[in-house]
């Protein structure tokens, strides 16, 4: 077997997805060549990283077909390149490796898109709150805590509904809130204003994944839940999740503060 002939397998030979008659003529051929051991060697390697950055990140549904299409047009350039002819170009084979390179710049691609609606999301919150502190953000009112509830749960076809606190202690009250697009996240924001300073309650589904990479973690034991603590301008963020629920609340009082509400000494409907 010659080596250009044994690259051609290395990719199905890692798989275990050559015949008994293929798989011996390539192992016989890795055993007297270092330099294909070398490659197949790094193929394994770009196997394993793929494999490691695919349970990391889910790809977005618009960055996946942008890939398949640069996964198209590599197929097409392959078969451009190939001086084996026409058929060796239908061999699936052929364009493994161009096939594998791809999912690991997809892999990076999602990473970096993933830290980067991170970030979005929170700075979306804090800069939400900042309108509405400066009455750039109209507001309908409600009377009724639970009917604004409802409201909100409604127009996100029912899938969740805000997580109802209880501020009173602050005399901080519910008493408008709307449906904000966040990347392609349906948030339903809660504005609870008063005597005190004003608190936006942020709500969507999530994971906790979706706390900002520099934000400050603290675990309550009591409620054995993480809380996120993070800040920009003197605005604060402190954000937890419930079952499938993320909460962030977004202030100007002190995280310590923030905190404080969450871990007691707010009652949770």
């Amino acid at each position: 077997m010659r080596c250009d002939q044994a690259r051609e397998l290395i990719t199905a030979h890692l798989d275990n997805e050559l015949g008994a008659d293929e798989r011996s003529a390539i192992e016989t051929h890795l055993n007297t060549c270092e330099h294909c051991r070398r490659a197949r060697a790094a193929e394994s390697r770009l196997k394993q990283q793929i494999k490691a950055a695919q349970r990391e990140v889910v790809a977005p549904a618009a960055l996946r077909h942008e890939i398949e299409i640069a996964v198209a047009s590599s197929r097409a350039a392959v078969a451009a390149e190939k001086t084996h002819g026409f058929s060796a170009w239908l061999d699936f084979r052929s364009w493994r490796p161009v096939f594998a390179a791809a999912l690991l710049l997809l892999s990076i691609g999602v990473f970096f898109y993933t830290r980067s609606a991170q970030h979005e999301l929170a700075t979306a919150t804090i800069n939400s709150h900042r309108e509405l502190l400066s009455g750039k953000t109209a507001l309908v009112r409600y009377d009724d805590p639970n009917r604004l509830r409802q409201e909100l749960s409604r127009a996100v076809g029912g899938r969740f509904a805000p997580i109802a606190l209880d501020f009173s202690m602050m005399k901080l009250y519910p008493v408008s809130g709307f449906v904000q697009k966040i990347g392609d996240r349906e948030v339903l924001v809660t504005v609870y204003r008063g005597s005190g300073p004003a608190i936006t309650c942020f709500t969507f589904l999530g994971s906790e994944s979706d706390a900002p990479r520099s934000a400050e973690r603290f675990y309550d034991a009591d409620m054995k839940l993480n809380f996120y603590s993070f800040s920009q301008d003197g605005i604060n963020g402190v954000m937890h999740r419930e079952g499938e629920v993320i909460c962030i609340l977004v202030s100007t009082m002190a995280p310590a503060d923030i905190l404080a509400l969450l871990r007691g000494k707010s009652a949770h409907a």
